[in-house]
């Protein structure tokens, strides 16, 4: 039996206030590096010491951390919570606030949020120096696929009726979620368009391989007008599960309408 050990801790951050009239000999070389991670609140506990290393009460103070990347870009401020004992506080670092990030190290600091609106630097080692370093990762939680934009079409001529028949189609993206079993599948198309009026077909294949011979099934055709700039189709049930692999979208223009689908994002 495979055993898989667990640890429940606080992530650790230890701090010095220049509070006293004197250094001591003794010196940290550096600040470890914190994991923070993509899809969870990260709680960080900070540990406030005096040059001699002795843990002082700082709850008088409002504290904040201020959260950047590697170009010094703010990305978010923090409150600094005191906790009852002296010397110990929290901050909590939202999932939302680093959810539109790619996984890289971020920079911190820590500083006191004066009455006069001035800050004044807490350092993170008895060496004055005052950014750390968070190594932001990503894989903790699942998420959802990107959105696909479908923002080219192809011109297509039917020769095959009279009058020639002109169509429009996009090129194929790959709709299924993989590995996806749960019950309820569904795939959304965000249509945007400019002065187009048109009759729009989406369409599907469960081919695992799009070729010239992929037979398309059209699940959804709808009609729009110049008027229309926007629209949403939301496909679920009998029109979608995950047995299909691939869709598109096929368009003809009527009285001869000069516009055009700008994109369409599909959210699966």
């Amino acid at each position: 039996m495979q055993k898989i050990s667990s640890y429940l801790y606080p992530n650790r951050i230890q701090l010095t206030a220049d509070l006293t009239t004197h250094q001591t000999e003794w010196r940290i070389v550096y600040q470890r590096k914190f994991k923070i991670y993509k899809g969870l609140d990260n709680e960080l506990l900070l540990d406030f010491k005096n040059a001699e290393q002795k843990r002082i009460d700082v709850s008088d103070k409002t504290m904040k951390m201020v959260l950047m990347d590697q170009l010094d870009q703010e990305i978010y401020t923090a409150n600094v919570v005191h906790s009852a004992t002296p010397g110990l506080a929290t901050v909590t670092i939202p999932s939302t606030a680093v959810s539109y990030l790619a996984p890289q190290f971020l920079k911190y600091t820590i500083y006191i949020q004066n009455a006069n609106g001035s800050k004044s630097p807490v350092y993170g080692d008895t060496q004055f120096g005052v950014t750390g370093t968070m190594d932001l990762l990503g894989g903790a939680m699942p998420t959802s696929l990107p959105v696909l934009i479908i923002d080219t079409f192809n011109y297509l001529e039917d020769t095959s009726v009279t009058p020639i028949v002109v169509y429009w189609y996009s090129e194929a993206v790959e709709i299924n979620q993989p590995n996806d079993r749960s019950s309820v599948q569904s795939v959304a198309f965000d249509f945007y368009f400019t002065n187009l009026e048109a009759d729009i077909e989406v369409q599907f294949t469960d081919d695992v391989v799009v070729s010239t011979a992929t037979e398309w099934r059209t699940v959804d055709s709808f009609s729009i007008t110049p008027a229309t700039t926007s629209i949403t189709r939301t496909y679920t049930g009998e029109d979608y599960s995950n047995n299909l692999v691939w869709g598109r979208i096929k368009y003809q223009k009527t009285n001869d309408s000069t516009g055009e689908i700008d994109k369409v994002n599909v959210r699966r």
